[in-house]
């Protein structure tokens, strides 16, 4: 028996509560000592509350990381974009001069490219 069923039990049989009705009365006491009051039901949601907020404040700042993050890898992607397009527009200038016969037309474009 733990100490709080053994002095329940000496207590019962101080108030002359036969033995074997003493031990068994004090055998439930001992049982309901591992059942979860108010208060620790309280404390364990208090604890969780407080896990709970540590996670959800370490997971906006991982978020807001990865936001700052994207938007400077959008931002990147757009100046790619654009140079991209510079270069569509090249080729096409350079496909103009060599496809429409225009030899002279490429020689007129580097003079002016290289030779202002």
């Amino acid at each position: 028996m733990s100490v709080i069923s053994t002095e329940m039990y000496e207590a019962l049989l101080l108030a002359n509560v036969p033995a074997d009705k003493a031990k068994a009365a004090a055998s439930e006491v001992a049982k309901t000592q591992d059942f979860v009051t108010k208060a620790d039901l309280l404390e364990f949601g208090a604890q969780l509350q407080a896990e709970m907020d540590r996670r959800f404040a370490e997971f906006d700042r991982r978020f807001a990381e990865f936001e700052k993050r994207f938007a400077e890898f959008e931002k990147r992607f757009v100046e790619f974009e654009k140079r991209l397009a510079e270069v569509d527009k090249s080729l096409a200038i350079v496909k103009f001069a060599v496809f429409s016969g225009g030899s002279i037309v490429l020689a007129l474009l580097i003079k002016l490219v290289f030779f202002p």
